[in-house]
């Protein structure tokens, strides 16, 4: 009798690692560290992200869906206007540096234009390349539950998310965007951006974030933005206009083959994106 205690405690730790494995994949990834409210819903297993990310995506599950941070309602009515980039914190894990690094004054500035009817939004803003000028006209759609939460799809493999934490539509707002490269494991994108109605902002923005949540999400590329030094008005006539559809592509913008065989339906669960 003096061993039945014993015995429970084997089954008992049998059944655990049981429960263990089967949030294990064929791959081998282990999704323990997830948040359970981060897992797909009505499954008691992960799925394969083989399946969820595509072929080549498969070891970046856990950086691939964007933290869950605090987000604000926002009414597509009253986000309408221009809006001044003053302030951000971004990351470059493990990718090159974008276009936009550092922001500059002509960059400074974003129009949002939403589509009520559609539930959906575009942003324009110009992109200084020198010695080319673009305007980028991006597509986000609102989620259907939360108001300050939006996607846009710019391809197969790439998924931009922006959630509103703050929001006050006469001053100012603070946004948290997500960009999952997942068809490069390890290239994800995070970043804090702080927008004001006023070209020079003369208060102070909160970024909502604490400073070991910006580490652990490598966001150390800190920097204000010059408003005041130029129009961006006298670039948009030297702009050429690069339209960003969701989940779409425009082929103006391909710059490399595109394979018949990829599938969206191969790359994430659509259902489950934030």
């Amino acid at each position: 009798m003096g061993h039945t205690p014993l015995l429970y405690i084997l089954a008992a730790g049998l059944a655990a690692g049981v429960a263990l494995a089967r949030v294990r994949t064929e791959e081998g990834e282990d999704f323990r560290s997830q948040p359970k409210d981060e897992w797909p819903a009505g499954q008691s297993a992960a799925p394969s992200p083989y399946i969820l990310y595509g072929p080549h995506g498969y070891q970046t599950f856990p950086h691939s869906r964007c933290q869950e941070v605090p987000t604000a309602e926002v009414a597509l009515g009253e986000i309408e206007g221009d809006w001044f980039l003053q302030e951000y914190v971004n990351s470059h894990d493990g990718k090159p540096t974008g276009a936009h690094q550092p922001y500059l004054c002509p960059e400074a500035r974003m129009s949002f234009m939403p589509n009520m009817t559609a539930g959906s939004m575009n942003v324009s803003q110009i992109s200084y390349e020198w010695p080319a000028t673009f305007l980028d006209v991006v597509e986000w759609v609102q989620h259907p539950k939360k108001t300050g939460v939006f996607f846009h799809e710019e391809n197969v493999f790439s998924l931009w998310t922006m959630k509103v934490m703050e929001f006050d539509s006469r001053k100012h707002m603070a946004i948290f965007l997500c960009i999952d490269y997942t068809i490069w494991p390890g290239w994800n994108h995070r970043g804090v951006y702080l927008l004001s109605r006023e070209q020079e902002f003369k208060g102070k923005i909160k970024r909502k974030l604490s400073d070991k949540a910006h580490r652990r999400m490598r966001m150390v590329f800190d920097r204000r933005v010059n408003t005041t030094s130029c129009d961006p008005d006298d670039y948009l006539s030297f702009a050429r206009e690069r339209w960003h559809p969701h989940k779409k592509i425009n082929k103006a913008l391909i710059r490399a083959p595109v394979s018949p065989y990829i599938s969206r339906k191969h790359r994430r669960n659509l259902a489950v994106l934030d």
